[in-house]
């Protein structure tokens, strides 16, 4: 039996009374205001973000439309947690903030300066460790202006949920009493009736459900997006290719190691059998040190580190991790055993909007892609701002701003996929090749930037650079096409093998011999790039 949502007196929805109104219009402080329900299913970092634009936008009085925002998420309010209690119990994964993000951010008055600075660390130089040996490159801003960057890029290192947590808590501290806004935690959206321009939610605690009207339905609700799933029943032509990294990792964090620097991001190649590892510093003096792998390597792991027992994997840790020594080798391996291995999904979609269910996707129901370029949440927050700035464009114009946030938005989103999946190369040799054009690349355009093209991998995050214009150079350089067919190769012989298609993986030559010629190879190619580069 369906819930009467006017019965539930905990809820305040101030436009109820309304809902059966054809325009919706009322009576503004000056002259006829129109209002404008919107659902933003997803409290992460795009639906809060878009929650607070759109609020903000309520206080400008020649905005002409007042927006009815109810924001509706699964989980708990992140915005009420203390510090302490997101440290202990809520921990994520440590992600990128640069100009991209940041720009966004700054479009809320007082957001950054009162809520975001602080919960990050800001990267200044870079460490790559080739077993114990360290090779830094630090950021200067000569460097950066003879490269023609007018500007220190603003590249800070956060925990995921501790920026979820202070959107939260502007919101929060900011809305709590605003009439126009209705916070839905522990609510789930369950199905989308875009005939009626409604969205069936579900209360987590009482299973109550019911329906909530909209006017304009944002789905910032990630990977396995609700929102999305309209799109999918309502349009034939509607692309989305949904499918996982394929990569296996575990983070941890610990206690920042002695001769490691508190501002800086590691990298941690080969740093087991078949492992790739990233270090990136965190406030209170912790590292978050994440490991992974290749699906298809997976099974070729030492089994020490798939083992449940935490004094196997601490006794491996402590016999063959290089780098650097770690304070408790026991810490890190009780994190170790303590969770799953983690995977997560990719997206490509070919629109994000659908005039027909007057509905927008975002984030990573738009666009969910891999970590290792560090540009997802940073993506998430220009979506929002993005669309922000195209509805005051046009002038609030639903049939005019959905399909201009589509055009905007969806090569950038394809491009971040793209670029996170196939800057790097699944083959090892290929990778490493790869290292050395890289390093090569970025010396000679810093020596003579007039005859060399910039990198692809500095350009990421850059302001003024968007991810397409960065996603064309890769192409131009031949790095996409040429990492991309190999990635796809090796993904399809591992679907065939894993499924059973094919009796055995094809014969391949042994990347051992390939891999210590071409470890060489990166040494003397480093050597001759970074001249400023110190080996320790």
């Amino acid at each position: 039996m369906q819930k009467n949502i006017f019965q539930r007196k905990e809820i305040r929805f101030p436009f109820l009374t309304k809902i059966n109104k054809k325009n919706n219009m009322c009576q503004g402080t000056e002259g006829r205001q129109e209002r404008k329900r919107v659902i933003i299913s997803g409290a992460g970092p795009s639906g809060l973000l878009l929650t607070a634009l759109l609020l903000n936008k309520n206080k400008q009085s020649n905005s002409g439309v007042t927006y009815e925002v109810t924001l509706v998420d699964g989980r708990e309010d992140y915005g009420a947690f203390t510090k302490e209690e997101l440290t202990k119990n809520h921990r994520s994964w440590m992600l990128a903030l640069a100009d991209h993000g940041m720009d966004a951010i700054k479009t809320v008055p007082n957001l950054y300066e009162k809520y975001i600075k602080g919960e990050g660390v800001k990267i200044e130089q870079l460490d790559i460790y080739f077993g114990s040996k360290k090779m830094t490159n630090r950021n200067e801003d000569a460097n950066l202006e003879a490269m023609g960057i007018t500007h220190t890029p603003e590249n800070f290192v956060v925990d995921r949920n501790f920026v979820v947590a202070a959107l939260a808590r502007f919101v929060r501290e900011n809305h709590a009493n605003d009439e126009f806004y209705t916070p839905m935690y522990r609510t789930k959206c369950m199905y989308v009736d875009y005939e009626n321009k409604r969205v069936l939610v579900r209360n987590i605690e009482t299973e109550e459900e019911f329906y909530v009207p909209y006017d304009l339905l944002v789905g910032s609700d990630g990977v396995r997006s609700t929102v999305r799933e309209a799109f999918v029943k309502r349009h034939s032509n509607f692309s989305c290719d949904y499918t996982d990294i394929f990569q296996e990792f575990k983070p941890v964090h610990v206690q920042i190691p002695k001769g490691v620097s508190s501002s800086a991001m590691v990298l941690l190649p080969d740093i087991f059998p078949y492992c790739q590892g990233i270090c990136l510093p965190e406030t209170g003096g912790l590292v978050n040190i994440g490991i992974g792998t290749t699906r298809n390597h997976f099974e070729k792991l030492p089994e020490e580190l798939k083992s449940d027992d935490y004094k196997v994997v601490a006794e491996y840790v402590k016999a063959n991790f290089k780098p650097f020594e770690l304070h408790d080798y026991d810490d890190f391996a009780k994190q170790w055993v303590n969770q799953r291995w983690n995977q997560t999904g990719m997206v490509h979609c070919n629109f994000y909007h659908s005039l027909e269910t007057s509905a927008v996707i975002m984030g990573d129901a738009a666009h969910a892609t891999s970590p290792s370029i560090g540009m997802g949440m940073n993506t998430a927050l220009r979506d929002a701002h993005i669309f922000s700035e195209i509805l005051k464009e046009t002038e609030n114009d639903f049939t005019k701003a959905l399909p201009a946030f589509s055009k905007a938005r969806v090569k950038e989103g394809n491009a971040l996929s793209d670029l996170a999946m196939h800057l790097y190369c699944m083959d090892k040799t290929q990778q490493l090749k790869e290292t050395i054009h890289q390093v090569v690349r970025t010396t000679l355009f810093f020596k003579i930037p007039r005859f060399f093209d910039e990198h692809p991998f500095s350009m990421i995050g850059r302001r003024g650079v968007s991810l397409s214009d960065t996603y064309e150079r890769a192409v131009k350089l031949g790095i996409i096409g040429k990492h991309r067919a190999i990635n796809d190769k090796i993904r399809q012989e591992y679907f065939e093998n894993i499924t059973g298609m094919v009796s055995s993986t094809p014969n391949t030559t042994s990347w051992l011999p390939k891999l210590l010629f071409g470890t060489s190879l990166v040494a003397v190619g480093a050597a001759f790039a970074f001249q400023k580069m110190q080996m320790q």
